[in-house]
């Protein structure tokens, strides 16, 4: 479960602040979809950075299964990506020089996983791509591109 309340982020520009979010407030329960809209420079880059703990808030709470993450330090923000978050980015960011396999092990290999390829084959049967494994990015299409990246966010069971 995610609950944001009274998100607040501030940026230094020029010696300007610039309000980036001002006291964003929602929840989001476990198992449900949500889509953000709004127009550019409403913030909707920095409040999904601040929900994927890429980036933390000036000021309100947030809390991620019930544990307050908005005040931890940038180590404790990374195991939380590491095991409790999984992305999937809108230009799928897989390395060009790994196959899908290798792209769907790397969140494992940051967690000392024992056995990823394993997992990550499991992953990648679970998007129907277990026959693609051993190809590069530059060989699948955008939808296997897209359905790996999938893999490689859900492949941690975050």
């Amino acid at each position: 479960m995610i609950k944001i309340v009274d998100i607040r982020k501030t940026y230094q520009l020029n010696g300007l602040k610039v309000a980036a979010l001002a006291g964003v407030s929602l929840d989001i329960d476990k198992g449900s979809f949500m889509a953000l809209m709004g127009p550019s420079g409403s913030g909707k880059t920095t409040l999904m950075n601040i929900i994927g703990c890429l980036d933390t808030p000036s000021g309100g709470d947030y809390f991620l299964d019930g544990r307050n993450v908005a005040g931890l330090s940038e180590d404790q923000l990374s195991e939380v990506r590491s095991f409790d978050i999984g992305f999937v980015f809108q230009s799928h960011n897989l390395l060009a020089r790994n196959t899908a396999l290798e792209n769907v092990c790397l969140p494992l290999y940051y967690r000392k996983e024992t056995d990823p390829k394993d997992k990550a084959i499991e992953a990648l049967k679970r998007v129907g791509l277990e026959g693609r494994k051993s190809h590069f990015p530059n060989q699948l299409s955008g939808g296997e591109s897209q359905r790996v990246a999938i893999a490689r966010a859900l492949v941690t069971e975050p």
